[in-house]
């Protein structure tokens, strides 16, 4: 497109020569064929400048087309070097045995140690202690059939996961009658019966437990 404008305007500016330089002596004979090469000029001017009308616009049309393409294979690069760092995350994490489910990795650990300690080895990680969502999860947590840390600690009165949300009353599975704050320290919450399905114990953060990180992957 750009080859055929160009060898247009070259079209152009070679018959404004010809135009220009068309001398007609004074002989009527001659004067008649000047004006009728003149004629001929103009006309084959005029189809050069139709030509070039037409032709401009799609010339336009093309450059908005490469813009957008470009713009698309932008957002499409983008969006695979984003999937491509989480498949190196996910690879990382499960060759040093973490477990996906539903958009996170998890990793059970194979020893017990108290709640600060558990949620410090999470974060160095680059992870915390699993946080709750839904029953499914919670399901998933008790699959490891262990008494476990949760991300959730008691901030005045109220329950706090590690996220900095507070626990809702639909998205909580506590053992009946707990939390009870058993001698007023118990201000961690661990997975306690696994073998039920409400399985939630409060606890005193310096008890030692096995614990479960969370890393989100999605």
């Amino acid at each position: 497109m750009t080859k055929a404008i160009s060898d247009l305007n070259v079209s152009h500016k070679k018959l404004l020569g010809q135009q220009k330089g068309v001398l007609c002596p004074c002989n009527p004979s001659m004067i008649q064929t000047c004006n009728a090469e003149k004629a001929l000029l103009n006309k084959r001017l005029s189809s050069c400048n139709l030509q070039l009308k037409s032709v401009l616009p799609q010339r336009d049309s093309l450059h908005q087309q490469v813009n957008v393409l470009r713009s698309q294979m932008a957002s499409v690069t983008k969006q695979r070097d984003t999937l491509q760092s989480q498949m190196n995350v996910f690879a990382k994490y499960q060759n040093d045995g973490w477990q996906y489910f539903r958009g996170s990795l998890y990793y059970m650990s194979t020893t017990t140690a108290n709640w600060q300690t558990s949620r410090d080895y999470c974060v160095s990680k680059g992870a915390d202690l699993v946080i709750i969502n839904d029953a499914a999860e919670n399901n998933f947590a008790r699959g490891f059939k262990q008494g476990i840390w949760l991300g959730l600690y008691k901030e005045g009165s109220r329950w706090k996961w590690v996220d900095g949300s507070y626990l809702s009353s639909s998205v909580s599975y506590w053992i009946p009658k707990e939390p009870n704050n058993t001698g007023g320290r118990e201000d961690r919450v661990e997975i306690q019966y696994f073998n039920y399905f409400n399985c939630w114990n409060d606890s005193p953060q310096t008890n030692k437990n096995y614990w479960i990180c969370e890393k989100k992957v999605v």
